[in-house]
């Protein structure tokens, strides 16, 4: 059995994103087709160690990091000390809209299983990681997936053909809680269809965020990261979830990647990428 594990975490496109009118629990539904990004992946080391010890260097630290709580929540599953070190170096940036936090909690998860050797069935560390964010089941799984409920129920789906894009920014450091709060303020959802969508992206209605205007009434400078993205040829501007990245998206790589050579603010160019089948 391996001592150490190297394993990658994918940030995400939400490539539909339709939200609900909030619940009597304070959070709101949706239905999201959900795209795991090869080309921007936080790194997550994972090593036996005599006591528990996280490195993240540029993130938050102990109980504040989600890869912390990561490892409570697993220790208290199989109620022994799973002593490990996690060492994450971050290329996701935080309060983008992008899931690196999730990711990297269900990169521990993933790792820590396989490190000790645990054996958990993968529904069993979705629902473990389901505690922890409504992200995290998705990045068990990773690939395309369609989310729904809080975004905790995912069902697999095709891997979306011939989609680069290019994220930027952020342009401003955005609270969900606060998207959904100006979401709330602007908006009057109606019913979500709980069926994924169908077909090529490229030009389809269905390829929609419904947080972007909630998210340009906080931070107006998102606008102008969407028209430098659409000057340079993208068929399609995205919000990154809840923001405040933005995606630009188009058909072809070549494309993607003479763009992003012309955009300051561009962070990556990216595709989508396979579900999860292990540690790297």
């Amino acid at each position: 059995m391996a001592d150490r594990l190297l394993i990658r975490a994918p940030a995400k496109l939400n490539l539909s994103l339709r939200v609900g009118a909030r619940a009597a629990d304070g959070y709101h539904p949706i239905a999201s087709l959900m795209v795991a990004l090869a080309g921007l992946e936080d790194e997550v080391a994972i090593a036996r160690a005599p006591q528990r010890r996280l490195i993240c260097p540029g993130g938050p630290g102990g109980a504040a990091n989600l890869a912390w709580r990561a490892l409570d929540a697993l220790e208290a599953h199989v109620d022994r000390a799973l002593p490990a070190e996690v060492a994450i170096t971050k290329h996701i940036p935080m309060q983008a809209g992008l899931g690196g936090g999730s990711s990297d909690a269900a990169a521990v998860l993933v790792g820590i299983d396989a490190l000790f050797g645990l054996g958990l069935p993968r529904p069993k560390l979705e629902a473990i990681g389901a505690t922890l964010g409504s992200d995290v089941p998705f990045f068990i799984r990773a690939g395309t997936q369609w989310a729904t409920g809080r975004g905790e129920h995912v069902t697999p789906q095709p891997i979306p053909r011939d989609l680069w894009g290019v994220v930027c920014g952020p342009a401003a450091r955005l609270s969900t809680a606060d998207v959904y709060r100006s979401f709330d303020a602007l908006t009057f959802p109606g019913d979500l269809d709980p069926s994924p969508p169908r077909g090529d992206w490229a030009g389809a209605a269905w390829v929609v965020n419904d947080l972007w205007p909630a998210a340009r009434a906080l931070a107006p400078g998102l606008d102008a990261i969407a028209d430098e993205l659409r000057r340079h040829g993208a068929v399609i501007v995205l919000l990154c979830g809840s923001g405040g990245a933005i995606a630009g998206l188009w058909k072809d790589r070549d494309a993607a990647a003479a763009a992003a050579g012309q955009i300051d603010s561009a962070l990556a160019v990216v595709r989508p990428s396979p579900p999860r089948e292990g540690a790297v």
